[in-house]
């Protein structure tokens, strides 16, 4: 009887402390996928492998944690739960915090493709000069275009700054409006005919990706789309050159 009654406190109490984390994951979970990682980055760039690291400590550890611990009236039992809830909160913080460095700061069009830009990979230097983007993006990152430099100086130093990485997508004193690129853009598409000859392989996927648009595939074009070392396809609004999502599919051959 003794026995049942703890199990059944210890039970109680873990469920008390998982409720009151779900809702922590659930907060942590609509600020990166709505906000900091939308239109389809959450699953591509990775958003949802950190998101799962904090929901594995924070969900999943913590109260499993307090449901081996809870006994009610043992000794220490209330500095017990506060170092859990201590420990939780610090790694609840420094996950955030990774994501927030390295949340994408710019979706930025380069020539015929769209390039990831995340707000640790801009050196402070170049943002410096950048009269319009000089703060970086804070609720979301911002699509715009990115024009080569009509000084000669400049794109010899552009060119050997790429060697080490780091590209015209990383000088935001060269962005422009993405409304100035559009006309661009929609010329640089590609069909989602192609699309599919590109994925012939994972048909599937182009379907369920497609599928979940709900619009004809008419109205819809992909460009190339680099991430960190990943090559997706950006979904655009064939008319307006809107970006619609980023997904997992296979720009070129």
């Amino acid at each position: 009887m003794i026995l049942s009654r703890m199990l059944a406190n210890r039970y109680r109490a873990g469920a008390v402390y998982l409720a009151a984390s779900v809702m922590v994951a659930t907060a942590v979970f609509t600020l990166i996928y709505f906000i900091w990682y939308p239109r389809g980055l959450f699953e591509t760039v990775g958003g949802l492998d950190l998101f799962l690291l904090i929901a594995l400590v924070d969900v999943v550890v913590g109260p499993l944690l307090v449901t081996i611990i809870f006994v009610p009236g043992k000794a220490g039992l209330g500095f017990d739960l506060a170092t859990i809830a201590v420990l939780q909160l610090v790694a609840l913080g420094y996950g955030l915090h990774v994501l927030y460095l390295s949340r994408p700061a710019y979706l930025v069009f380069v020539k015929d493709r769209f390039e990831l830009v995340r707000a640790n990979e801009i050196p402070d230097s170049e943002r410096q000069k950048a009269a319009r983007y000089r703060d970086l993006p804070v609720f979301g990152p911002q699509i715009v275009g990115a024009r080569v430099p009509a000084d000669p100086q400049e794109v010899t130093r552009i060119i050997f700054a790429s060697v080490g990485g780091v590209d015209l997508q990383h000088f935001p004193q060269h962005y422009v409006e993405y409304d100035s690129v559009r006309a661009d853009v929609r010329s640089r598409a590609g069909r989602i005919a192609r699309l599919r000859e590109l994925n012939a392989d994972s048909a599937a996927e182009v379907n369920r990706v497609l599928g979940r648009l709900g619009r004809p595939e008419d109205q819809i074009a992909f460009l190339p789309f680099k991430a960190d070392k990943r090559e997706l396809a950006a979904l655009v609004d064939a008319k307006t050159a809107e970006l619609i999502t980023v997904a997992p599919l296979r720009p070129w051959n």
